[in-house]
C-alpha cells in the first residue's frame, strides 16, 4: 500500500508537457457539443430547404402545367378563330360572287330603253328608205319624160305644169296681185322655194308638210323636165346624136333627186316613237307626237343620253361594270349605225363628184375638132 501511494504521488508530482496548460477533455466535449448543434441546425435547414424546394417544385410544376394548358387553349382558340374567319371569308366571297352573277344576269332598265330606241330608229330608216324609193320612181319618170308626164307633150307643157303646181299651193303676194292665183296662207307662200320646208322640222307631221318638202327639192334640182325625144326627133340623125347626152342628163338628175328624196325620207313620219323618246321630246319642248321620223328618233335617242337626267341617274346607279360596259357598247353601236348612214351619203357624194368630173372632161373636149366620121364601106 505504501508503494502504491508513493507511485501515485510520484505520478502526480511528475513534470507535465509544456502544452498541457488546459484541460483537453472539456475542449473536446465543447467541440463535440458544437458539432452536434451544427449538425442539428444543418439538418433543420436542410429539411426546411428540402421542404421549400419541394413546395417550389410542386408549385412550379402546377404553374408550368397551367401555362401549358393555357398555351394549348390559346392555340386551340386561335385555330377556332382562324377556322371561323376562313368560314366567314368563304361565305363572304360566295355572297359577293353570287351578287356579281346576279348583277351580270340582271337586265338594266336602260338596256330595254336603248333597244326600243334603236328599233324605232331602224324601223324608221327602213320606212324612210321606202318613201325615198317611191319618190325616186315618180321623179325619174317625170325627168325622163315618160308617157303621161307633162314633158312627154313638150317643154312648154312641163313648165306650165310646174307653174300650175306652184300657183295652186304656194301663191305669193306678187302673183296674187297679178291675178294669176289666189294668195296662199302664210306658211305656204313660196314654201317650195324655202329650205325650211325641207330641213327645219325634224318630222313632217302630215302629207302637206311632205308635199312642201318634196316640192322644194324638186324646185331646187329640176323645176321642170326637158321635152321628150320622140317621133322624128328621136329617129333623126340629130335626135340620135342627142340621145347619149340626154341619158347622161337623166342619170345625173336621178342622182341629185335621190339625195333630196333621201332627206325627205329621213324626215317623213314613218315610225312610232318609244316612251323614252316621247319624254325627251317633251323635255326639249318639241310637240309630242306618237309618230316620228328617222331623223327625230335618232336625234331624240342621242339627246336623251347626252342631256337626259333619267339615263344619267340610271348610269350612276348601275351595280356592276358589266352594266356600264353594255351602255358603252350600245353607244358604239349607235355610233356605228350613224357612221353607216354617213357612209351611204358619202357614196352619193362620190357619185356627184364623179359626175362633176365627167362634165368638166366634156367641157375640155368641146374645143377639140371633131374626128371624121368613118364610112361604112369597107376598103
Amino acid at each position: 500500500m505504501i508503494a502504491a501511494f508513493a507511485f501515485g504521488l510520484g505520478v502526480l508530482a511528475a513534470p507535465r508537457p509544456a502544452y498541457a496548460l488546459f484541460d483537453s477533455g472539456a475542449i473536446v466535449a465543447a467541440i463535440g457539443a458544437l458539432q452536434g448543434a451544427m449538425d442539428s441546425v444543418i439538418k433543420a435547414t436542410s429539411s426546411a430547404l428540402n421542404s421549400s424546394l419541394g413546395l417550389i417544385n410542386g408549385s412550379l410544376g402546377s404553374g408550368f402545367t397551367q401555362l401549358s394548358n393555357y398555351m394549348k387553349a390559346q392555340v386551340g382558340a386561335q385555330e377556332q378563330i382562324s377556322d371561323a374567319n376562313n368560314l366567314v371569308q368563304a361565305r363572304l366571297a360566295r355572297d359577293v360572287r353570287n351578287a356579281e352573277q346576279r348583277d351580270n344576269h340582271a337586265v338594266n332598265r336602260q338596256d330595254c330603253l336603248n333597244l326600243e330606241g334603236g328599233q324605232a330608229a331602224v324601223v324608221a330608216a327602213r320606212n324612210g328608205g321606202d318613201v325615198a324609193a317611191a319618190l325616186d320612181k315618180g321623179k325619174d319618170l317625170r325627168a325622163q319624160a315618160h308617157k303621161g308626164t307633162p314633158a312627154w307633150e313638150g317643154a312648154g307643157q312641163a313648165a306650165q305644169a310646174a307653174n300650175n303646181n306652184h300657183f295652186s299651193l304656194y301663191c305669193s303676194d306678187a302673183e296674187a296681185d297679178a291675178g294669176v292665183c289666189s294668195l296662199a296662207n302664210e306658211d305656204q307662200r313660196d314654201a317650195d322655194q324655202n329650205v325650211g320646208s325641207l330641213l327645219s322640222t325634224p318630222v313632217y307631221t302630215d302629207k302637206t308638210a311632205i308635199t312642201r318638202a318634196n316640192d322644194y327639192a324638186t324646185t331646187l334640182i329640176q323645176p321642170f323636165a326637158p321635152a321628150a325625144l320622140r317621133g322624128s326627133n328621136l329617129t333623126s340623125i340629130e335626135g340620135q346624136a342627142a340621145l347619149p347626152g340626154r341619158r347622161s342628163y337623166n342619170a345625173a338628175i336621178s342622182l341629185a333627186q335621190h339625195v333630196g328624196d333621201d332627206i325627205v325620207g329621213w324626215h317623213a313620219n314613218t315610225v312610232t316613237l318609244s316612251t323614252a323618246q316621247k319624254a325627251e321630246a317633251t323635255r326639249e319642248g318639241i310637240r309630242n307626237t306618237d309618230v316620228g321620223s328617222e331623223y327625230e328618233a335618232t336625234e331624240l335617242e342621242i339627246n336623251r343620253k347626252y342631256s337626259g337626267t333619267d339615263w344619267q341617274a340610271d348610269l350612276q346607279a348601275m351595280p356592276s361594270p358589266k352594266s356600264v360596259l353594255i351602255q358603252i357598247a350600245m353607244l358604239d353601236s349607235q355610233r356605228n349605225w350613224l357612221l353607216w348612214q354617213q357612209y351611204k351619203l358619202d357614196q352619193q357624194r362620190a357619185l356627184m363628184e364623179a359626175d362633176r368630173l365627167a362634165i368638166e372632161a366634156e367641157h375640155r373636149l368641146r374645143p377639140v375638132s371633131p374626128m371624121p366620121v368613118p364610112t361604112t364601106t369597107l376598103q
